[in-house]
């Protein structure tokens, strides 16, 4: 049956994935985004440039658009600061994406989909880690208002009365315009030099093809309960694995490696802990609970694909 669906944060790489099917379905898509600039392109039934940090606005285009979903795709990691980046996300987080539930409610949506990520689970020996793993609230630095933002929302979200919550987790996103495509911030590095392999390379990540992120969300307009979700694919790989890989795909130099020591005097603390103490994460929950199988299962084909290696 077709939905009336918002989407916040439309001109996003999920967002953008997403719309087109979302009009394939025969879903009534009203496309929210803070530019009015970047929503002109966008195929979809209503656009409206609106600031989440805005609750008055906020509750008068989701009444107009009488929302049976709401779909919250929205971050800052576009800033090219990237303590900017979490900071401004964290804010958006916390207070955006609060009001956009509260506007929701208000609207009577049925569903409200919300973003996390699997990364901010706190890490835990070498284990692959599903959705009871606490998320790391007591993180430091900028790294850490994010996930006890993160946290909030999904403490909000799932103890709403009137509303289901569901949390997507994504792993680290790839896919074309994102940072691991030709020209994103990840490709520049590694073309650059300047992402090294860290001791022995054992930080595990998780990866998320933006294909996948929105077909999941396709999914759970209706179906699946209420819950939080890693939508991650099948191989957890570690930095030793995943970097040289992706370095010779994108016809780069091979990685430099450094020590532990070494890396803490030359590159951030985000960066050190993804490499070296990050935890991957479980697709199992998403697996039993819709049958999902992701697209990209893993993120030896999706990078191919990324530069032409990959057949069509």
């Amino acid at each position: 049956m077709p939905l009336r669906v918002v989407v916040a944060g439309a001109t996003g790489v999920i967002g953008r994935a997403l719309l087109p099917l979302l009009r394939e379905r025969g879903h009534h898509v009203t496309a929210l985004a803070r530019r009015a600039d970047r929503l002109e392109e966008l195929s979809v039934d209503e656009i409206a440039a609106v600031d989440l940090l805005d609750p008055d606005a906020l509750r008068i285009h989701l009444r107009r658009a009488a929302p049976d979903v709401v779909i919250d795709q929205s971050s800052a990691f576009g800033a090219a600061d990237p303590q900017e980046a979490l900071q401004r996300t964290a804010k958006l987080r916390e207070r955006g994406t609060k009001n956009l539930m509260d506007a929701a409610v208000t609207a009577g949506a049925r569903r409200f989909i919300a973003q996390g990520m699997t990364a901010a689970y706190r890490p835990h020996g070498h284990d692959v880690l599903e959705e009871d793993t606490p998320l790391w609230v007591d993180a430091p630095g900028r790294w850490g208002d994010l996930v006890r933002a993160l946290a909030s929302v999904e403490e909000d979200l799932f103890s709403r009365s009137g509303i289901e919550g569901v949390s997507l987790r994504y792993g680290s996103l790839y896919g074309p315009d994102t940072r691991y495509a030709p020209g994103g911030d990840v490709h520049a590095r590694v073309v650059g030099s300047e992402l090294p392999l860290v001791g022995d390379g054992v930080g595990l990540t998780s990866f998320t093809h933006v294909d996948d992120a929105a077909g999941v969300i396709l999914e759970l307009l209706e179906g699946g309960d209420p819950d939080a979700y890693n939508v991650v694919d099948n191989e957890p790989a570690e930095s030793s694995e995943w970097l040289p890989a992706y370095a010779r795909m994108a016809g780069a130099p091979a990685p430099v490696t450094l020590t532990t020591d070494q890396a803490n005097s030359q590159l951030d603390w985000l960066t050190v802990h993804q490499l070296t103490e990050q935890r991957g994460a479980s697709n199992f929950r998403l697996r039993e609970t819709l049958g999902w199988k992701p697209t990209w299962p893993s993120w030896r084909e999706g990078f191919a694909s990324l530069f032409g290696l990959w057949p069509a």
